[in-house]
């Protein structure tokens, strides 16, 4: 598995959780920063906008390549997981409906099964799913439709933070298009804040209005 290195990190009184810093507001290109320092590049450079990679830039090791394809399946690739062999997206991030209807994700990591959810607070959350009041990561952000300043992580997810980082891109690009879509349903005049908050229920999904 990819190296974290304590250093970055504070040791005497360590925070009980890491914030990795979006230096801009793309999900497909940007740098994620931790404790001011460059930590994480995402890079989307095809012309099709079909391949993003994820690189640790302390190793300078690939560690995630996310293919979006039109006539085949979608896949994801990670070096440190799966063999390193590309996987089918469906599989690894596997779309399903919770009790009450909404929709989440389930992924299998090293450390157990968890759900990313949509919520309204913390617009996207990581929970183990035997405890889905407790997540482990999540974005922060000023209100549910302001920017998103930071991906939030708490300690003792670094065996997988690889797959948590690509779990975001995914699901927050996906939540970024059906806000695309549901804006122009509105049409372009319409309050943004009234528009996007018709997308969730009180746990946080944008299947409401359904």
């Amino acid at each position: 598995m990819f190296s974290w290195d304590e250093s970055q990190a504070t040791l005497v009184n360590p925070q009980p959780t890491y914030e990795l810093e979006l230096t801009k507001t793309s999900v497909l290109n940007n740098v994620l920063r931790l404790d001011g320092q460059p930590r994480f590049l995402i890079s989307t450079v095809d012309a099709a906008a079909a391949i993003t990679k994820i690189t640790d830039l302390s190793t300078n090791q690939l560690l995630v390549t996310i293919r979006r394809r039109a006539l085949l399946p979608d896949d994801i690739k990670f070096t440190y997981h799966y063999d390193g062999e590309a996987v089918k997206m469906k599989e690894w991030l596997r779309e399903e409906q919770s009790e009450d209807g909404h929709t989440q994700w389930m992924i299998d990591t090293p450390m157990g099964s968890y759900i990313w959810r949509i919520q309204v607070t913390l617009r996207l959350s990581l929970c183990p799913i035997n405890d889905i009041d407790n997540p482990i990561a999540w974005v922060k952000h000023e209100t549910p439709t302001s920017p998103i300043t930071a991906l939030v992580l708490k300690r003792g997810t670094e065996s997988f933070m690889d797959e948590i980082l690509a779990g975001f891109l995914i699901l927050e690009l996906k939540l970024r298009m059906k806000e695309k879509e549901m804006t122009k349903a509105f049409g372009w005049n319409a309050n943004k804040r009234y528009v996007l908050g018709t997308m969730y229920a009180d746990t946080g999904n944008f299947n409401r209005r359904q």
